[in-house]
């Protein structure tokens, strides 16, 4: 199957500095900065768990293999993908919920020609 890879992702890994008092924070860093991408939306889910409604949506991000830096893989369940990234900023901390998808496989497809990423990303609605 011919791919096109015409959608640009942030793929970023979190990471653990100190404060000047010495507490641990969480930052995330690029690993990859709008590299191109084939997106393939899967399935989606919804749960009722009292008194919230949770919805998830399944997602596979196809990268070429090498837009990894060889120090930076294999990816790992705790990266993540931004995605859309138009007016984002390189190493953005904190982007809006419904840009983020969790890391949950990422899978070498041939060999080291592409990367087949499976992601979730989750939006919990309150039910009023």
């Amino acid at each position: 199957m011919q791919r096109r890879y015409d959608r640009q992702i942030i793929i970023q890994r979190k990471t653990l500095t100190q404060s000047s008092s010495g507490e641990p924070i969480e930052t995330w860093a690029d690993l990859a900065y709008k590299c191109f991408a084939f997106v393939a939306p899967t399935k989606g889910t919804e749960k009722f768990a009292q008194p919230e409604k949770v919805a998830s949506q399944e997602t596979t991000f196809t990268i070429r293999f090498h837009e990894i830096p060889s120090a930076s893989r294999p990816l790992a369940p705790g990266d993540r993908i931004i995605y859309p990234v138009d007016g984002i900023a390189a190493n953005t901390q904190s982007p809006a919920w419904y840009l983020v998808y969790d890391i949950i496989s990422p899978d070498e497809v041939g060999r080291q020609v592409d990367l087949s990423i499976k992601t979730l990303r989750r939006a919990d609605v309150t039910t009023t």
